[in-house]
């Protein structure tokens, strides 16, 4: 019974750590498009997106660059997935 309470209280702790590490660094992960925003321009030129965090973005950048600005917002990123995602049939997300 000791190991099992161990057990839960260790899992608990472990849980604990990842939501606090999660909600203290939000957007600065592998894949996002914060950790790639190195200047805060809320927008990500071609070498940002080319770092490693946001390989979808780097590789497909020029056609979400709709405005042809050598920028990418998160709303062309939003759009771009949208389109996608309605030719595939399915409804596109808010």
């Amino acid at each position: 019974m000791n190991a099992l309470k161990s057990l839960s209280v260790l899992a608990a702790a472990a849980l604990m750590a990842v939501a606090t590490t999660a909600s203290a660094a939000p957007n600065r992960g592998a894949g996002s498009f914060g950790g790639a925003d190195a200047n805060k321009d809320r927008a990500l030129s071609k070498a940002e997106a080319c770092t490693g965090k946001t390989p979808s973005v780097c590789k497909r950048f020029e056609r979400m660059d709709v405005n042809r600005d050598g920028m990418v917002t998160r709303a062309e990123i939003k759009a771009f997935r949208n389109a996608k995602r309605v030719a595939r049939g399915m409804p596109a997300r808010p």
